[in-house]
């Protein structure tokens, strides 16, 4: 197992193996009953090293309020991210990372309507299956799946800056049935 023992580095640093694992980063779907045992295994090691970790705080923060990541996050999966930034009434646009790199198209466009279809067709299929079939990244189906997310008709979100801080363990909270980890630490 990736596993280092460097207290400097996050919970999520020294358990590699777990938070990198394809059913955690969402690279595949758990489809026989072994495999959503053992993502529920891997969901349970992750919360609680989360939970534990200094870093949680900040980690929730900046994965509700300023980055759509994927992948499992301070506790929370890409589904409950969702909900509790709508439970807040916030949108976060998602950051554009191919440009940033200077990735050039390789001459095809890969629409998003034809990822959503595959996505819809397939929705038992990891998101790798739909980048097969289309000749593109995993990371360029992500982007597309997103984009139909944030083109979705939703009402008017606030900007995520003027969120009250009090306002996101309670959301935590109400999405996730656990209470927030700065909660359990200060009854102990």
């Amino acid at each position: 197992m990736n596993r280092t023992n460097d207290r400097n580095l996050p919970s999520c640093a020294n358990l590699r193996a777990v938070f990198q694992h394809p059913l955690l980063e969402g690279d595949s779907t758990a489809a026989t009953p072994d495999e959503q045992r053992l993502e529920r295994t891997l969901q349970a090691r992750a919360r609680a090293a989360c939970s534990s970790c200094p870093l949680f705080e900040q980690c929730l923060e900046n994965a509700i309020l300023d980055h759509d990541v994927a992948g499992f996050v301070a506790g929370t999966t890409p589904r409950q991210r969702s909900r509790i930034r709508a439970y807040l009434g916030i949108k976060v646009r998602p950051d554009d990372l191919g440009s940033f790199a200077g990735i050039i198209g390789s001459g095809h466009q890969i629409a998003t309507q034809d990822v959503i279809r595959l996505r819809r067709a397939h929705p038992d299929q990891p998101l790798s299956f739909i980048a097969d079939r289309l000749g593109c990244s995993l990371s360029t189906v992500k982007r597309h799946l997103r984009r139909a997310r944030d083109a979705s008709p939703t009402p008017h979100h606030k900007d995520p800056s003027k969120v009250a801080a009090p306002r996101l363990p309670a959301a935590y909270e109400s999405v996730t049935g656990r209470p927030h980890p700065s909660r359990t630490r200060l009854a102990a």
